[in-house]
């Protein structure tokens, strides 16, 4: 049931009669599909690791990534398949996958017959806050298994923008639209569900910082190179600055503020010092208006010190 596209991708043909893969509660949220699926979109066992994204358009801005929905289908035995989920931003050329937000590594999936199911899969861990569209999808090892596959939507109404890659770096956004591969191509079994961000208000607790008389709300997450993920617990120093903790309250991680710049440039301006070389992504949200920055150390990488002094133009 099988036909080779490229060198690098195939698609599996689902279960005839069968062509609506199973809700699974995967219909509260953004989806671009018409909730019918005739293909399914995988990689020859000769890529060492395969990513499908597709956009995906929340339904207002600013708004908090929760979860995403996977349609998943096979060909093989039902083995269990580790893959990761990685987000982008919609900033790249042309509006192509551009900044690397996020990715929740390691997810399973078994119990994957030839007719397409969908599976849910929490991302509120990494804290992704959007002003705009981003990209999700899936990332795994077609070497490993080759009879997995991405459900996908062949005649639907609308087509949404997707891209592909055959690369081991996953921090590389794919570049390679997906009709390159798939001229039949309209929609991958993709949804998410995303909650708007209430602008005007900043609620302290143990992962959120209010800071500059509480209009700006500080978040952030971690992840080690080992997988351990979570979101970081925030201890206020004065009312423009306050400190990060990972993985205990004795060690500091990361010490941000967030200063009134408005005599001087007409901006608000957010410096971060940090003590540590783990993925960090910190989001700042200017409660009044809405607007949101978003900053990312890269793995492994010494923290880069963060010195923006023109970060949020919503003076006074």
């Amino acid at each position: 049931m099988h036909k080779t596209i490229t060198c690098l991708f195939v698609a599996g043909l689902l279960a005839a009669g069968s062509a609506s893969a199973q809700p699974n509660n995967c219909t509260d949220g953004t989806l671009h599909d018409d909730q019918s699926f005739e293909s399914g979109y995988g990689f020859q066992n000769t890529v060492s690791r395969g990513t499908f994204v597709m956009r995906l358009d929340p339904p207002s801005t600013p708004s908090r990534l929760d979860s995403v929905c996977l349609c998943w289908s096979r060909d093989t035995a039902d083995t269990q398949v580790s893959f990761d989920i990685n987000v982008w931003a919609s900033n790249g050329a042309g509006g192509a996958p551009g900044t690397f937000l996020g990715r929740l590594s390691s997810q399973t999936a078994t119990s994957v017959g030839n007719v397409g199911s969908f599976r849910r899969y929490d991302l509120s861990s990494l804290g992704i806050v959007v002003n705009g569209p981003v990209y999700i999808g899936p990332s795994w090892q077609p070497n490993v298994d080759q009879g997995f596959f991405i459900c996908a939507d062949e005649n639907g109404p609308t087509s949404q923008p997707a891209y592909s890659s055959a690369s081991t770096n996953e921090n590389t956004p794919p570049s390679s639209p997906i009709t390159v591969g798939f001229p039949d191509y309209r929609n991958l079994g993709i949804r998410a569900k995303f909650s708007p961000v209430v602008t005007g208000s900043c609620t302290e607790n143990a992962t959120t910082l209010c800071l500059n008389n509480g209009r700006f709300q500080v978040r952030a997450t971690f992840q080690t190179s080992g997988g351990q993920s979570g979101n970081a617990q925030v201890f206020k120093l004065t009312p423009d600055t306050g400190y990060l903790w990972f993985f205990s309250s004795s060690n500091v991680e990361v010490v941000v503020k967030v200063l009134n710049g408005c005599a001087v440039n007409s901006r608000y301006w957010v410096f971060a010092g940090g003590l540590t070389n783990v993925r960090t992504v910190i989001t700042v949200t200017d409660t009044e208006t809405g607007a949101t920055k978003t900053y990312i150390n890269p793995q492994n990488t010494a923290f880069q010190p963060i010195q923006d002094t023109s970060a949020f133009a919503t003076c006074p």
